[in-house]
Protein backbone atom coordinates (compact mmCIF):
# COMPACT_ATOMS: atom_id res chain seq x y z
CA UNK A 1 0.00 0.00 0.00
CA UNK A 2 1.34 3.42 -1.00
CA UNK A 3 1.76 6.11 1.63
CA UNK A 4 -0.03 8.50 -0.74
CA UNK A 5 -3.07 7.54 -2.82
CA UNK A 6 -5.60 9.09 -5.19
CA UNK A 7 -8.71 9.39 -3.03
CA UNK A 8 -11.42 11.03 -5.14
CA UNK A 9 -12.16 13.13 -8.23
CA UNK A 10 -15.12 15.38 -7.34
CA UNK A 11 -14.90 17.45 -10.55
CA UNK A 12 -13.35 16.70 -13.94
CA UNK A 13 -9.59 16.86 -13.47
CA UNK A 14 -9.82 17.82 -9.79
CA UNK A 15 -7.98 15.13 -7.85
CA UNK A 16 -7.95 14.58 -4.10
CA UNK A 17 -5.01 12.68 -2.62
CA UNK A 18 -4.89 11.06 0.82
CA UNK A 19 -1.77 10.41 2.88
CA UNK A 20 -1.48 7.36 5.12
CA UNK A 21 -0.59 8.94 8.46
CA UNK A 22 1.61 7.03 10.90
CA UNK A 23 1.63 8.49 14.40
CA UNK A 24 2.54 7.78 18.01
CA UNK A 25 3.20 9.72 21.20
CA UNK A 26 6.08 11.56 19.47
CA UNK A 27 3.99 12.94 16.62
CA UNK A 28 3.30 11.65 13.10
CA UNK A 29 4.72 10.96 9.65
CA UNK A 30 2.83 11.58 6.40
CA UNK A 31 4.12 11.49 2.83
CA UNK A 32 2.99 14.56 0.90
CA UNK A 33 4.55 13.84 -2.50
CA UNK A 34 5.09 10.70 -4.54
CA UNK A 35 6.24 10.92 -8.16
CA UNK A 36 4.77 7.56 -9.17
CA UNK A 37 1.36 8.31 -7.62
CA UNK A 38 1.16 11.72 -9.25
CA UNK A 39 2.20 10.40 -12.66
CA UNK A 40 -0.36 7.59 -12.45
CA UNK A 41 -3.00 10.27 -11.82
CA UNK A 42 -1.90 12.20 -14.92
CA UNK A 43 0.11 14.86 -13.08
CA UNK A 44 3.72 15.61 -14.00
CA UNK A 45 5.56 16.40 -10.73
CA UNK A 46 8.42 17.95 -12.68
CA UNK A 47 6.06 20.62 -14.01
CA UNK A 48 5.75 22.37 -10.65
CA UNK A 49 7.92 25.49 -10.70
CA UNK A 50 6.89 27.36 -7.54
CA UNK A 51 5.78 26.48 -4.03
CA UNK A 52 4.27 28.97 -1.59
CA UNK A 53 2.84 29.06 1.93
CA UNK A 54 0.06 31.31 3.18
CA UNK A 55 -0.94 31.86 6.81
CA UNK A 56 -4.47 32.93 7.74
CA UNK A 57 -6.19 33.54 11.04
CA UNK A 58 -9.63 32.18 11.85
CA UNK A 59 -12.48 33.40 9.60
CA UNK A 60 -10.14 34.76 6.91
CA UNK A 61 -11.57 33.99 3.48
CA UNK A 62 -9.30 34.06 0.43
CA UNK A 63 -10.76 33.69 -3.05
CA UNK A 64 -12.06 32.81 -5.41
CA UNK A 65 -8.87 32.97 -7.50
CA UNK A 66 -7.53 31.41 -10.68
CA UNK A 67 -5.93 32.51 -13.94
CA UNK A 68 -7.67 33.99 -16.98
CA UNK A 69 -5.97 31.54 -19.35
CA UNK A 70 -5.77 27.76 -19.41
CA UNK A 71 -2.60 27.66 -17.32
CA UNK A 72 -1.54 27.27 -13.69
CA UNK A 73 -2.54 24.07 -11.95
CA UNK A 74 -2.20 24.03 -8.16
CA UNK A 75 -1.63 21.30 -5.61
CA UNK A 76 -3.03 22.54 -2.29
CA UNK A 77 -2.59 21.13 1.22
CA UNK A 78 -2.67 22.35 4.81
CA UNK A 79 0.47 22.07 6.95
CA UNK A 80 -1.13 23.41 10.12
CA UNK A 81 -4.76 23.98 11.14
CA UNK A 82 -7.81 23.50 8.94
CA UNK A 83 -9.58 25.21 6.04
CA UNK A 84 -12.84 24.89 4.12
CA UNK A 85 -11.70 24.55 0.50
CA UNK A 86 -13.96 25.44 -2.44
CA UNK A 87 -13.32 24.80 -6.14
CA UNK A 88 -15.48 26.02 -9.04
CA UNK A 89 -15.13 24.66 -12.58
CA UNK A 90 -15.22 27.54 -15.10
CA UNK A 91 -14.27 25.56 -18.25
CA UNK A 92 -17.18 25.80 -20.75
CA UNK A 93 -16.30 22.43 -22.30
CA UNK A 94 -16.02 20.53 -19.02
CA UNK A 95 -18.72 18.00 -18.03
CA UNK A 96 -18.67 19.61 -14.58
CA UNK A 97 -18.92 23.21 -15.86
CA UNK A 98 -20.07 25.56 -13.08
CA UNK A 99 -20.18 22.74 -10.53
CA UNK A 100 -18.67 23.35 -7.13
CA UNK A 101 -16.63 20.98 -4.95
CA UNK A 102 -16.00 21.54 -1.27
CA UNK A 103 -13.77 19.70 1.16
CA UNK A 104 -11.96 20.12 4.44
CA UNK A 105 -8.18 20.22 4.33
CA UNK A 106 -6.42 19.91 7.66
CA UNK A 107 -3.34 18.67 9.52
CA UNK A 108 -5.06 15.47 10.69
CA UNK A 109 -6.40 13.76 7.57
CA UNK A 110 -3.69 15.33 5.37
CA UNK A 111 -5.78 15.42 2.21
CA UNK A 112 -4.48 17.52 -0.63
CA UNK A 113 -6.23 18.62 -3.80
CA UNK A 114 -5.03 19.19 -7.35
CA UNK A 115 -6.83 22.15 -8.95
CA UNK A 116 -6.46 22.10 -12.76
CA UNK A 117 -6.28 25.17 -15.01
CA UNK A 118 -9.67 26.68 -15.72
CA UNK A 119 -10.91 26.24 -12.17
CA UNK A 120 -10.92 28.86 -9.42
CA UNK A 121 -10.51 28.05 -5.77
CA UNK A 122 -10.74 29.71 -2.39
CA UNK A 123 -10.82 28.81 1.27
CA UNK A 124 -11.82 29.96 4.72
CA UNK A 125 -9.61 29.37 7.76
CA UNK A 126 -11.43 27.28 10.38
CA UNK A 127 -8.77 27.34 13.10
CA UNK A 128 -6.94 30.08 14.98
CA UNK A 129 -4.07 29.68 12.53
CA UNK A 130 -4.12 27.87 9.17
CA UNK A 131 -1.00 27.40 7.06
CA UNK A 132 -1.78 26.55 3.44
CA UNK A 133 0.93 25.23 1.11
CA UNK A 134 0.47 25.13 -2.64
CA UNK A 135 2.62 24.12 -5.56
CA UNK A 136 2.06 25.69 -8.98
CA UNK A 137 3.10 24.61 -12.47
CA UNK A 138 3.28 28.21 -13.76
CA UNK A 139 5.15 31.23 -12.47
CA UNK A 140 2.89 33.64 -10.57
CA UNK A 141 1.51 36.30 -12.92
CA UNK A 142 -0.60 38.82 -11.01
CA UNK A 143 -1.77 40.52 -14.21
CA UNK A 144 -3.44 37.24 -15.29
CA UNK A 145 -5.23 36.57 -12.00
CA UNK A 146 -8.92 35.81 -12.37
CA UNK A 147 -11.18 36.85 -9.49
CA UNK A 148 -14.69 35.56 -8.84
CA UNK A 149 -16.93 36.82 -6.04
CA UNK A 150 -16.86 34.53 -3.02
CA UNK A 151 -20.47 35.51 -2.29
CA UNK A 152 -21.75 35.14 -5.85
CA UNK A 153 -25.56 34.81 -5.69
CA UNK A 154 -25.72 32.23 -8.47
CA UNK A 155 -23.15 29.90 -6.94
CA UNK A 156 -24.54 30.48 -3.42
CA UNK A 157 -21.48 28.96 -1.73
CA UNK A 158 -22.06 28.19 1.95
CA UNK A 159 -19.01 29.32 3.90
CA UNK A 160 -18.93 27.73 7.36
CA UNK A 161 -17.99 30.71 9.54
CA UNK A 162 -19.95 33.98 9.77
CA UNK A 163 -18.45 37.45 9.31
CA UNK A 164 -15.56 36.38 7.05
CA UNK A 165 -12.44 38.51 6.96
CA UNK A 166 -12.00 39.42 3.28
CA UNK A 167 -9.59 41.67 1.42
CA UNK A 168 -10.90 44.72 -0.43
CA UNK A 169 -9.78 43.13 -3.69
CA UNK A 170 -11.78 39.95 -3.09
CA UNK A 171 -14.78 41.92 -1.89
CA UNK A 172 -14.81 43.80 -5.21
CA UNK A 173 -14.47 40.67 -7.38
CA UNK A 174 -16.88 40.30 -10.32
CA UNK A 175 -19.87 37.97 -10.23
CA UNK A 176 -20.34 34.88 -12.34
CA UNK A 177 -22.92 36.73 -14.43
CA UNK A 178 -20.30 39.34 -15.25
CA UNK A 179 -17.62 36.76 -16.10
CA UNK A 180 -19.73 34.21 -17.97
CA UNK A 181 -19.59 35.94 -21.42
CA UNK A 182 -15.78 35.83 -21.29
CA UNK A 183 -15.20 32.27 -20.11
CA UNK A 184 -14.93 30.83 -23.64
CA UNK A 185 -12.35 33.50 -24.46
CA UNK A 186 -10.37 32.59 -21.34
CA UNK A 187 -10.52 28.79 -21.56
CA UNK A 188 -11.85 27.93 -25.02
CA UNK A 189 -15.27 26.75 -26.15
CA UNK A 190 -14.02 23.20 -26.75
CA UNK A 191 -11.60 21.02 -24.84
CA UNK A 192 -7.93 21.23 -25.88
CA UNK A 193 -6.49 18.11 -27.55
CA UNK A 194 -5.53 15.29 -25.18
CA UNK A 195 -7.57 16.82 -22.35
CA UNK A 196 -9.32 14.31 -20.12
CA UNK A 197 -12.87 15.52 -19.43
CA UNK A 198 -14.14 12.63 -17.34
CA UNK A 199 -14.84 12.71 -13.63
CA UNK A 200 -15.01 9.58 -11.52
CA UNK A 201 -17.45 11.34 -9.24
CA UNK A 202 -19.77 14.23 -10.02
CA UNK A 203 -20.73 14.83 -6.40
CA UNK A 204 -19.48 17.22 -3.79
CA UNK A 205 -17.33 15.93 -0.96
CA UNK A 206 -17.65 17.51 2.43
Amino acid sequence: MSSLELHDEPLAGVKVFASRVVGDERGFFARTSDTDVFRAAGIDPAAFVQESQSRSVKRVLRGLHGRDVLQEAKLVRVAHGAIHEVIVDLRPWSPTFLRTATLRLDDREHLQVYVPPGCVHGYQALTDVADVCYRMDAVYAPDRTLYLAYDDPELAIEWPLPDPIVSDRDRAAPTLAELRPRLADFFGATAPPDTCTSASSMGVIA
